[in-house]
């Protein structure tokens, strides 16, 4: 099913990202030759009456193996993939139920990008190379390569499996450039 919505629609049902709070966003690296990442979006709707929440497909990803639940039950939360304008696509979360006034739904989103053009492998390095646009991030590196670069300062640390995870802070009003190498361990 798709369903055209222009964005001052979206802004009248408060369903855009200026409505959402407490976001954090983890990419997860699959082996780089599949493009792809696995995406865990949490976000807070925050809009007064809300019945349903969306989240941007970005241009140029193709998305798979979406799931949305509610991160205070676990319950699991129906959605649909819905055009807007200018041809971008989102996630439409139906929220257990419109916003609270003064509340909040908390939800988390699962979801697998697959984009050859912001994760590759050039002359054996791994490049990872996405703007973020919300305020927390973190990147996990796939398993058996180490940080070689990142053009965004970031937080590293070692993850009990041994993978290696780089944590952003996006202080701006713009995007922040995130561009990540790595080489294989040997």
């Amino acid at each position: 099913m798709s369903l055209l919505l222009k964005i001052p629609e979206l802004l009248a049902l408060g369903c855009l990202a200026a409505y959402a709070a407490d976001e954090m966003t983890l990419y997860e690296l699959l082996p780089p030759e599949t493009h792809q990442f696995a995406i865990t979006y949490d976000v807070t709707a925050t809009k007064e009456g809300a019945p349903f929440f969306l989240n941007p497909i970005r241009k140029g990803s193709v998305a798979t193996k979406e799931r949305v639940i509610e991160r205070s039950t676990g319950v699991a939360l129906e959605f649909e993939t819905v055009s807007g304008q200018d041809n971008t696509d989102f996630i439409k979360v139906h929220l257990p139920a419109p916003v609270p006034k003064g509340g909040e739904t908390r939800i988390r989103i699962f979801k697998t990008y697959a984009d050859a053009k912001s994760y590759y492998v050039k002359d054996g390095v791994l490049v990872f190379d996405r703007p973020f646009g919300i305020r927390r991030d973190v990147v996990v590196l796939p398993a058996g390569w180490e940080l070689t670069g990142s053009a965004s300062p970031g937080i590293v640390s070692t993850q009990e499996d041994g993978r290696m995870r780089i944590s952003f802070l996006n202080d701006r009003d713009d995007q922040l450039p995130v561009k990540i190498t790595a080489r294989r361990l040997p």
